[in-house]
């Protein structure tokens, strides 16, 4: 699952630095002084109240948190994985490059750029965007990233963002490949229309654990929509929520579009993608050429010593 929106700052905060609530804390000693008995049995029954209910509340947090496999979403995500390519497909490969234009809408301007994508397996990717004043690269590697700007200034990613990150530009190689996997929570959500056709509506989150508030915490951080085409099984949509990179408590909801899908060897690619932010047209990726297994060496993937220090 890409968390990658092209107008977005760079920052890091990974999840083991997540707010996740707690039990609540207990209650230390104290003494009441009241006058009249009254009074007392009014406290008294008040605070044996508050106890139960904070004894109720400890002993939901004991409970595991289980994930869920839906038979209809795992079997509609079995369906879009066979339409893009399928399992051998997925054996096979090894790396990409996509090379094209990468259109940005903002306010007061539209302005194009050349782009080339490259990944190898599904948890490392690198972004290069050609901008007039440099080269600025964007790299994720197993769920950690950073964002290097033209001048050569690194940033690290807000790792809410890019901890459930994939090939997201490839639907096949997204979140949606992993649908097997143990950590993986596959949900049906009902169906939609995109761009006119009936979409079943999946969601799909990566849960590491099975502590029930932190699981509702990965939850919200990683889960994203998959929307597949009941008639031809590929993806038209992804939608997920991109956390703000300088404060965590700001999101934006993302969609992301694909069309003119084309058969690049035994891998369908959606040829055209549009990222909406909130709603409202952000960017747009024509590619033209994508190749696959074209031997990438690893040390484009790697990050700095910097980050992989921390």
């Amino acid at each position: 699952m890409a968390r990658f929106v092209v107008r977005a700052a760079f920052v890091s905060f990974g999840p083991e630095y997540l707010p996740l609530p707690r039990k609540l804390p207990g209650f230390g000693l104290f003494r009441i002084v009241c006058g009249g008995t009254k009074m007392w049995r009014e406290l008294a029954a008040a605070f044996l109240s508050l106890f139960c209910i904070t004894s109720r509340l400890n002993a939901a947090t004991t409970q595991q948190f289980t994930i869920t496999k839906d038979p209809q979403a795992i079997a509609i995500a079995a369906k879009a994985i066979a339409a893009m390519g399928g399992a051998q497909a997925l054996l096979t490969y090894q790396d990409s490059v996509s090379t094209g234009t990468l259109t940005l809408h903002r306010a007061k301007s539209v302005t194009s750029h050349p782009v080339t994508f490259k990944s190898k397996g599904t948890q490392e990717t690198r972004a290069e965007f050609q901008m007039p004043t440099g080269t600025s690269l964007r790299i994720v590697n197993q769920g950690r990233g950073i964002f290097q700007n033209e001048d050569g200034t690194i940033r690290n990613l807000q790792q809410n963002n890019t901890y459930a990150e994939r090939v997201n530009h490839i639907p096949l190689l997204s979140g949606l490949s992993e649908y097997q996997g143990g950590s993986v929570q596959v949900q049906y959500q009902g169906t939609a229309l995109v761009n006119n056709q009936v979409n079943d509506v999946i969601a799909i989150s990566y849960v590491p654990t099975t502590d029930p508030l932190q699981a509702a915490a990965y939850v919200e951080m990683t889960q994203s929509l998959f929307f597949v085409n009941q008639t031809t099984a590929l993806v038209d949509k992804i939608q997920y929520t991109n956390f703000a990179e300088n404060d965590v408590s700001v999101k934006d909801n993302v969609e992301v579009y694909f069309s003119e899908y084309k058969n690049v060897g035994a891998i369908s690619v959606p040829f055209i993608e549009a990222i909406f932010v909130n709603g409202n047209l952000d960017a747009e990726i024509v590619l033209q050429s994508v190749a696959f297994n074209a031997g990438l060496s690893d040390a484009e993937f790697a990050l700095p010593k910097a980050i992989n220090a921390q």
